[in-house]
């Protein structure tokens, strides 16, 4: 689109909905953005239930110091990005796999499968979390990294997204490549994972934030202290007993940064994947 045509267009609005487009804009970045920019505030201050001022006594970067010293945070911090990684590597090397199979490899019952594994996104998490675990249990996987990682590999939704991307890609490609004497791994390797790299980068996105933010299935596997990853951390060691805002604060302030590095990493391949995803249908 042309820029004289994008100014023609911009005349004809009224002014009242550029007015409210705005506004609503401007209203949704307010409420995204308070509540970090609060935690933001109480992560560099003295006390959280003090007065707020600017006097400089009232501002410190002891708790980001006493964060960074705790040898206990850090392995948290280690779990959370190692586990994060590799169920995200995981999970998008086999969402592509079956993608690819569901797509273009014709089997007996490949509907019916693709049907039955859709069918599974209707099922809440608390109706799989009990097998799950006692699966996990009786494999003697609890409190190790395999009970966190194993059970999370893999996704409907990953093997969805990718497979309406496959479905778009010509079968006279993949003719071609057969021809020249290529094997189906081949055809897959040269001809198809290149043409996914943008819905994988939306999908390996999307994976490292849940399993970031993963909370429940983290609480029931990571038993000992040194498991836990950074969200079960923040919230254990916060008990009755013992209550450190502050200090909740920096750490929640830390567990951002990775989720805002990712995103501006790879937000070309995000908005160019769901943009793509949305015209394709």
């Amino acid at each position: 689109m042309s820029e004289a045509l994008r100014r023609r267009r911009r005349r004809r609005q009224p002014l009242g909905v550029l007015v409210g487009t705005h506004a609503g804009a401007v209203v949704a970045v307010l409420l995204c953005a308070t509540p970090i920019v609060l935690v933001a505030l109480a992560s560099v201050r003295s006390s959280v239930f003090s007065d707020f001022s600017l006097a400089a006594e009232n501002w410190t970067t002891a708790n980001y110091t006493a964060l960074l010293g705790d040898p206990l945070v850090l392995r948290w911090i280690l779990n959370s990005l190692l586990v994060g990684a590799l169920v995200t590597v995981l999970t998008v090397a086999v969402d592509v796999l079956a993608a690819f199979a569901f797509a273009k490899l014709p089997f007996p019952g490949r509907s019916a499968a693709f049907g039955l594994l859709l069918a599974t996104l209707m099922l809440p998490v608390s109706v799989t979390l009990l097998p799950t675990y006692l699966i996990a249990n009786r494999l003697h996987l609890v409190d190790s990294y395999a009970g966190l990682i194993v059970p999370a590999i893999a996704g409907p939704f990953g093997v969805y997204l990718l497979r309406q991307f496959i479905l778009k890609i010509p079968d006279s490609l993949m003719d071609a490549a057969r021809i020249d004497g290529a094997s189906q791994f081949r055809v897959f390797r040269s001809v198809v994972l290149p043409l996914c790299l943008q819905p994988m980068a939306v999908l390996a996105i999307f994976v490292f934030v849940a399993n970031w933010n993963s909370f429940l299935w983290p609480l029931l596997m990571a038993q000992s202290d040194d498991m836990k990853t950074i969200t079960v951390g923040m919230a254990t060691s916060n008990t009755q007993f013992s209550q450190n805002v502050n200090g909740i604060t920096a750490m929640a302030m830390f567990s951002l940064l990775p989720m805002a590095i990712l995103f501006l990493a790879f937000q070309r391949y995000f908005i160019r994947g769901v943009l793509a995803g949305a015209f394709r249908g």
